[in-house]
């Protein structure tokens, strides 16, 4: 609801839970895509299923074909099964499915829990910035508490080097059917940042080191970096972000 018609008490944080799902779209159908989630945050906002802060969506093209990332933060407990259950949101995740493919070993849609290691909110970010990047890394075993100890001293580099825009970079670990990961988010300075970055020693040197704590899985390599363009909805200013509004 509008920020004016905000419920009286703080709200309750102690069930949230974030997912980021990820869609591979079939060709051609990310204009439907677009009109699905356009309807998704509000509807699950309606039925009291989400907090107050609103989904993030991005889009962008990986080595095999497009995709859409959707960061959701559930707020009530058993918030995903409430929602498989509603007729009105199992339409839509259904109509969301059918734009959707298989590649390799990769599902149509996968939609792991995340926990935010750093970072504000998703939308914190700055949106302008002239380059995104979703980059996930394939965690070795009982590696993942020392690549997230890792990562922050490769942004400094990155930071030094002046190729990131002002902000924390975010970072979100979790686990799929192939195991543990961490996924990163960063906004860049410079459209070509990435290349030169790996021109950079001590950038170059970090993620070197951070590379080789992660390990090809499921047909994936253990570090796949995506530039990404995030995306805009109405429903996105209507709200303040990370209230309960």
């Amino acid at each position: 609801m509008p920020a004016h018609h905000r419920a009286p008490g703080h709200q309750d944080r102690s069930h949230e839970q974030k997912m980021l799902t990820t869609y591979l779209l079939k060709p051609g159908r990310h204009e439907a895509a677009l009109g699905v989630l356009a309807r998704h945050w509000p509807l699950l906002r309606r039925q009291g299923l989400v907090t107050g802060e609103p989904s993030w969506i991005a889009h962008g093209q990986g080595g095999d074909g497009p995709f859409i990332v959707e960061l959701v933060t559930w707020g009530v407990p058993g918030a995903v099964d409430r929602a498989y259950l509603d007729p009105e949101i199992n339409s839509l995740w259904q109509e969301m499915f059918a734009l959707t493919e298989a590649r390799g070993a990769r599902p149509p849609v996968d939609w792991p829990a995340v926990t935010r290691l750093t970072g504000g909110a998703a939308h914190d970010t700055p949106a302008d910035a002239p380059l995104h990047t979703l980059t996930t890394y394939q965690v070795r075993e009982g590696r993942t508490e020392r690549l997230a100890e890792l990562l922050p001293s490769y942004w400094d580099a990155l930071a030094r080097a002046g190729l990131l825009a002002p902000g924390t970079p975010a970072l979100y670990a979790g686990e799929n059917l192939h195991g543990p990961f961490l996924t990163e988010h960063l906004a860049w300075s410079d459209p070509h940042g990435p290349a030169k970055a790996s021109g950079e020693p001590a950038a170059g040197a970090l993620y070197a080191r951070a590379a080789e704590l992660a390990e090809e899985r499921g047909d994936r390599p253990g570090v796949e970096r995506c530039p990404v363009k995030p995306l805009h909805f109405g429903f996105m200013t209507e709200t303040v972000t990370g209230e309960d509004t």
